[in-house]
């Protein structure tokens, strides 16, 4: 949401506060999936001001005061630190996305592939992936 929001100084909102403004979100897609998905379990029905196919577009729907938007905050992270954009947490509910790592078992990696692998997996807790075999 914009810094101008009446939402933006708080610390945390409920999904309730939320569904009262217009709210700009993806058409598809696992975020849409798990917007959707909270809506119903709030029993809330979601004021949707646009539906869209662009991160970036959704980001500067949100940035032109257009409704509150649903994004990674890893894809607006310089967005909060030019004072553009700001992110809020809800205080009733979590949305998480699952990411994975996802290579071909059958070829070789290099030294720095192999070592982002790692690292990633370190960091993140994410899950590995190759065909017939799954670890964490």
């Amino acid at each position: 949401m914009t810094p101008q929001h009446p939402l933006a100084a708080k610390k945390s909102v409920t999904v309730a506060e939320i569904a009262a403004y217009p709210l700009v979100v993806p058409k598809l897609g696992h975020t849409r999936d798990a917007l959707d998905a909270l809506f119903y379990d709030h029993k809330l029905k979601p004021n949707l001001a646009m539906e869209l196919d662009s991160s970036e577009l959704l980001k500067r729907f949100v940035a032109a005061g257009v409704g509150i938007g649903f994004i990674a905050r890893s894809n607006i992270e310089e967005d909060i630190r030019a004072k553009a954009l700001v992110a809020i947490t809800f205080a009733d509910a979590q949305i998480r996305r699952d990411l994975a790592i996802v290579f071909r078992k059958d070829k070789s990696h290099s030294r720095a592939a192999r070592a982002f692998m790692e690292i990633a997996v370190k960091q993140k807790n994410f899950s590995t992936i190759a065909p017939g075999k799954r670890s964490k």
